[in-house]
């Protein structure tokens, strides 16, 4: 073979291998390239593991990993507080298929895209709270309104004579049953308790309505109960909690003091 073919061969073998190295890097390089942080600071640093953090625990958070879009996911900084150790702040914006918070599987739901923005405070490094639309509580799963209603109704309507015996007890209060009386100005029995050195009387009704209904029946300065007026040794005072009613026939200080806090203010006497 001659020189000239054997130049022409060798240039025709490396224009080969030019096209196939530029087909393979077609393939090997990224469509976008990311670009990559450095942080410099310790400050930095910190956010920046703070945010690797927020942004693992939104993937598996019970509402994003039940149906959310991860080409949607955004996770932003914030800031953070003054507090020692700091809180981190994130603000995670991603959309859901269905409506809803939480693992809602069984649940009846709506195919609809819902936006969603979710709080997050990581400290320390893990993550300390997680709202989703100042609505539900990603860590403990429930909605934070309703949690705050079923407080308020408990309150309400199931304070009952174990709730307030408790509540003596971890107070470190001294309390002993004296004596239950069948009869009462109520209609219920009348459970007579010695709180230190004082004595009160609890009456329990059956729901929080019936102890309200009863309480209207005393007067405005405790000396009538309904049809009978009654001359008390001392200062009445009468309150009212969820299915109770205290009275407390005395003027000790520290004893109203005690039932105010855990009966609010007395609703008649002296």
């Amino acid at each position: 073979m001659s020189y000239k073919k054997r130049q022409i061969k060798i240039a025709i073998a490396a224009a080969i291998a030019i096209i196939a190295v530029g087909v393979t890097g077609a393939y090997l390089i990224p469509a976008q390239s990311t670009v990559v942080v450095v942080p410099t600071t310790q400050a930095d640093q910190e956010r920046y593991d703070a945010l690797g953090i927020a942004q693992k625990y939104v993937v598996t958070s019970p509402t994003f990993a039940f149906d959310g879009d991860i080409n949607s996911l955004k996770v932003e900084y914030v800031g953070s507080t003054k507090s020692i150790p700091a809180e981190h702040i994130f603000k995670a914006n991603f959309e859901s298929s269905q409506g809803g918070f939480g693992n809602r599987e069984g649940q009846m739901l709506i195919q609809v895209i819902t936006p969603h923005t979710m709080e997050i405070l990581v400290s320390e490094g893990k993550v300390i709270s997680a709202i989703t639309d100042k609505t539900w509580d990603e860590q403990r799963e429930l909605f934070i309104q309703r949690e705050t209603e079923l407080d308020t109704s408990n309150q309400v309507t199931e304070y009952d004579y174990v709730t307030l015996i408790d509540a003596f007890e971890k107070d470190g209060i001294n309390v002993n049953v004296v004596e239950v009386l069948k009869d009462s100005s109520f209609l219920v029995p009348t459970i007579v308790v010695k709180v230190n050195d004082d004595v009160i009387q609890i009456y329990e009704f059956s729901s929080g309505p019936d102890a309200e209904n009863a309480s209207k029946l005393v007067s405005h300065d405790g000396t009538q109960i309904g049809t009978s007026i009654i001359r008390w040794i001392d200062e009445p005072h009468f309150y009212s909690k969820g299915k109770l009613i205290v009275q407390y026939i005395g003027h000790n200080q520290e004893t109203q003091s005690l039932l105010e806090s855990h009966l609010g203010n007395q609703f008649a006497g002296m």
